[in-house]
């Protein structure tokens, strides 16, 4: 019975209550968030082809100062002039 007299008090609040004006949208309002949403697909989209692009360049640069190369190779001076070549161009003593 308490369950009905609270619902009966709900309904009769709600017939009561003033309905409140929507607020209006803007004209456009819905295109403009439309494009937004299409202009940040398409800058996630160069981001992660960038990002694919720099990480495979980097992995190429990395295996060509290494000497990281398909074929087993098996020249000692071949390997140590890479090592040569890899230190010349970046120093881990920071001299």
């Amino acid at each position: 019975m308490k369950q009905e007299e609270n619902v009966e008090r709900l309904f009769a609040s709600a017939r009561q209550a003033r309905g409140e004006p929507l607020p209006s949208v803007p004209a456009g309002f819905a295109a403009k968030i439309l494009q937004q949403h299409h202009n940040r697909v398409r800058e996630n989209k160069a981001f992660l082809r960038t990002s694919v692009l720099s990480v495979a360049t980097a992995l190429i640069i990395l295996g060509t100062v290494l000497g990281i190369n398909i074929e087993a190779t098996s020249g000692t001076d071949e390997q140590d002039s890479t090592m040569e070549l890899a230190y010349s161009l970046w120093d881990p003593a920071g001299n």
